[in-house]
Parts: structure tokens; C-alpha cells; sequence
């Protein structure tokens, strides 16, 4: 039986601490259709030197200065043949056997355009676990995209979906692969996503990685930007688009088409009338906020369970009541 072609991408700069470990794992990975792809910015190291040691193993190689990580990927996808893609960082390195049993999930689920395995995260520094996961997926696209567990290293697309979507997005520093993956479920749908049980990658956190050394805020502020780009795309009611521009950072986004045709529009609207309940209540936004409160109970939501009780009181019980407690009081 043919395998299909996988097509993966290492984007690197100056990362010869890790990038031996990384080729190695992937060109010993024994999977004879394999199209290996390396992009590196220009690295003043000795990157290079390890490159050359092992480029009669790859498909194509460059060191040439870049935009960053996102325009090497797009660079490395200006280049790819194969029918499965994925790129692997520079610090990061493959489970040996992990490209046959993406292969296998593909084989035995065709109408899948996207693979989920497991990733697991360790620190650097002493090599301790930090956690082993997979994709999040929750029961709606809305859902998974508000609530994003991003899984990258594990999860393999499909490479003509990935030209279709129009590959990453190089005005986003940080969350390229969420917002990508945003584009796919949002097209596509979650019938469209298959998994597997069996660990794919291993994810490194150290001092020098943008997960670690510039904290994960710069993420969650460009996923803002990408909400609020969604709720106006969507046409939320205005007060929540007005909150999102309020709690927005400087944003480099620049969108790029999509899909939005599996994305549930009153899923949307609940998400973010439970996490602006409070303002809505503020704004006299009664039913809205009523909405919000009502999702936080539905999805048992309780880490500020003493202001959502007292928000209750105000929104639910009736104004009969509520007039009695008062008169109450002011006796």
C-alpha cells in the first residue's frame, strides 16, 4: 500500500542547542515518503553547519534572512509536494513511529482533513513533565474556538485544506496556528477533524521560547484581536463588540479570508454574554446579561459564584420580591 506523503517544515533560528535533536528525530523516523523541509532565518550559530551535516536527508534547505517564523513555514509551503502537513519547531522533536501512525489515521479516516495526537510538554531545565494533551474540542466550533486548547505539534493537516485556507497568516507573531486552525473549524467544521490516540510530539519550555520567555499574555492579546475581528464579522450586538475594542492591545492582524459557515453564531452570542454578564447588567443590557448568567450555570461555571448569586438575585427573581427585600431593609 502507498503511504502518503508527509511534507514537514522546521522553521529555525539560532537553535543549535536543540536542532540536531529535532532532524534527528524526524529523518529516523524511517517513513519512506517523507518530504523534509528546512527554513533557516540566517542563525549566526552553528545551525548551519548542523543543516549541511544532514541535507542529503532533506528535500530542500535555506538560510536566508526572514520575517519571522510564520513567513519561514509560508516559505517552506511555497515548496512542499506532499499530501500531509506539518511543521515541527527547532526546539521541539518527534515520538519515534509518530509520521506511520499519523499516516495510518489518515488512511483509515479519508474524509479527515486535520489529525489530532498528543503532544507532551516538559520542561527544559530539568526535563519534568509539565502536561500531555491533545486538541481541544468542546461540543460546538464556537465553543472549541473561544475556549482554545492549541495542540500544534501534535495535529496534522491535510495539505491541499492548508492551501485552501490560504496557509498561515504572517501578520500574527504568536497564535498563527491558532488562528489557522480557527479558519479550518470554521470552514470545515469539527466532522472534518479525526484523532488519535498516540503520542506525536514532545514540546520543549525553556527560558528562550515564546511560550516561556514572553509569556503567554502576548498570546492571549492577539487572540483578542481575533475575537473582536470575529464578533464584528459575526455582527454581535454592538455593546460586545465595544468591550472587546476596549480591552484591545496594539494589534498587527491583518485578516485573511474566511469561512464562516460552520461557525454558530447564537453559540458566539452566549460566550460573550457570560463573559461581559457583568457589563451588560451595568449597561442595563437585562437580557443579555440574563443570557450570560444563565450559560455560566449551564456550564457550571463558578469561579466567582458570590457576584454571579447576587447578579442572579437582580436578573431572576422576580421585581415582587425583590421589592419586599427592599422594603424591608429600609424599615
Amino acid at each position: 500500500m502507498q503511504l502518503p506523503k508527509i511534507t514537514i517544515i522546521t522553521p529555525s533560528y539560532n537553535q543549535e542547542q536543540y536542532l540536531e535533536q529535532t532532524i534527528l528525530s524526524i529523518i529516523s523516523q524511517g517513513y519512506e515518503n517523507l518530504e523534509y523541509i528546512i527554513i533557516d532565518g540566517g542563525s549566526t550559530d552553528n545551525s548551519v553547519d548542523i543543516i549541511k551535516k544532514y541535507q542529503d536527508k532533506l528535500y530542500y534547505w535555506v538560510s536566508e534572512k526572514d520575517n519571522g517564523q510564520s513567513d519561514a513555514i509560508q516559505k517552506g509551503l511555497s515548496k512542499a509536494t506532499g499530501d500531509i502537513f506539518n511543521w515541527i519547531n527547532s526546539d521541539d522533536y518527534l515520538e519515534p513511529n509518530a509520521l506511520y501512525s499519523i499516516a495510518e489515521a489518515f488512511l483509515k479516516n479519508p474524509t479527515k482533513k486535520i489529525i489530532c495526537g498528543y503532544t507532551h510538554c516538559f520542561y527544559d531545565e530539568d526535563g519534568s513533565e509539565s502536561h500531555t494533551y491533545r486538541m481541544g474540542i468542546r461540543k460546538t466550533v464556537a465553543e472549541t474556538i473561544m475556549n482554545v486548547e492549541m495542540n500544534q505539534p501534535g495535529s496534522f493537516y491535510n495539505l491541499n485544506t492548508v492551501r485552501d485556507l490560504g496557509g498561515l497568516n504572517e501578520s500574527l507573531r504568536y497564535v498563527f496556528d491558532g488562528e489557522l486552525w480557527f479558519r479550518f473549524l470554521c470552514k470545515y467544521g469539527l466532522d472534518a477533524v479525526g484523532f488519535t490516540d498516540v503520542l506525536i510530539a514532545h514540546f520543549r519550555l525553556h527560558k528562550t521560547s515564546k511560550s516561556v520567555g514572553d509569556g503567554f499574555f502576548e498570546f492571549y492579546k492577539e487572540f483578542l484581536n481575533i475575537h473582536l475581528f470575529i464578533a464584528e464579522q459575526m455582527q454581535l450586538p454592538p455593546l460586545f463588540v465595544a468591550y472587546l475594542k476596549h480591552e484591545q492591545y496594539i494589534s498587527r492582524y491583518v485578516n485573511a479570508e474566511w469561512d464562516f459557515q460552520m461557525l454558530e453564531k447564537d453559540k458566539l452570542y452566549n460566550f460573550f454574554a457570560n463573559k461581559y454578564k457583568y457589563l451588560l447588567y451595568k449597561d442595563r443590557a437585562y437580557n443579555d446579561a440574563k443570557i450570560g448568567l444563565k450559560e455560566s450555570f449551564k456550564n457550571r461555571i463558578y469561579t466567582d459564584w458570590k457576584q454571579q448569586f447576587f447578579l442572579g438575585m437582580k436578573l431572576l427573581m422576580p421585581k415582587r420580591v425583590l421589592n419586599i427585600i427592599r422594603d424591608t431593609k429600609n424599615r
